[in-house]
């Protein structure tokens, strides 16, 4: 334990960027970028089948990416699940404000977790839950 796997040390298996299914790819684009303050780093197609949003700029810890995309045939009426987790640096309960503020669906409001983590909550229009945490 605590030893990196040879296989992805010699890969250099690095960063994640999570896909979401959702419905209109630009609306939810739109979403991320208005309510909760990422930036639109691009969408294909017209109209668009694909996009990726982003935070940060590597000033503060990695960036963020997450990937918006349509359904394939075989994932159509299949319901989300699991949750995005986005650590915050710092005032995570003026965030989730901020969120509600805009409009955001805060389905848990701040909460200190036993495990030394203050959380939040947002289910996205299209079934996603993505939690913000921090440090407690």
């Amino acid at each position: 334990v605590g030893m990196p796997s040879e296989l992805a040390a010699h890969h250099q298996l690095h960063g994640i960027q999570p896909v979401l299914t959702v419905a209109d790819v630009a609306a939810a684009a739109r979403y991320f970028v208005d309510v909760l303050g990422f930036d639109l780093d691009f969408l294909y197609g017209e109209p668009p089948v694909h996009g990726r949003i982003k935070s940060g700029d590597g000033t503060y810890g990695q960036p963020i990416y997450i990937h918006l995309s349509l359904p394939d045939d075989d994932e159509i009426g299949r319901q989300p699940t699991g949750e995005l987790r986005i650590h915050v640096g710092h005032d995570v309960d003026a965030l989730c404000q901020t969120y509600r503020d805009r409009g955001a669906n805060i389905v848990q409001d701040p909460t200190s977790q036993p495990w030394g983590l203050r959380e939040f909550v947002v289910l996205e229009p299209n079934g996603h839950y993505i939690r913000f945490c921090a440090e407690a």
